[in-house]
């Protein structure tokens, strides 16, 4: 990054392909397979924007203990 104060931002839907593309699911039915790697797709996408969300709300400002809170919010998503 060029400036020390600038934002991180994932770009959501190459975060998300590149998840997908990354997974192997094991199944001889197309579309249990598919459904799979949407379900996957679409929780990567998601969790991509809840970061930028986040970082808009100056991530990189924040002190230790604010931290702390956002990283076990971020680990506290569930994936269905």
């Amino acid at each position: 990054m060029e400036k020390k104060n600038s934002k991180m931002k994932i770009d959501a839907k190459k975060f998300a392909y590149t998840v997908i593309a990354s997974q192997n699911i094991d199944s001889d039915l197309v579309e249990e397979i598919a459904k799979k790697k949407l379900t996957l797709y679409l929780t990567a996408y998601w969790l991509a924007e809840k970061f930028n969300t986040l970082e808009a709300q100056s991530f990189r400002n924040m002190n230790k203990k604010d931290y702390e809170d956002l990283m076990v919010k971020l680990s506290g998503i569930k994936v269905h």
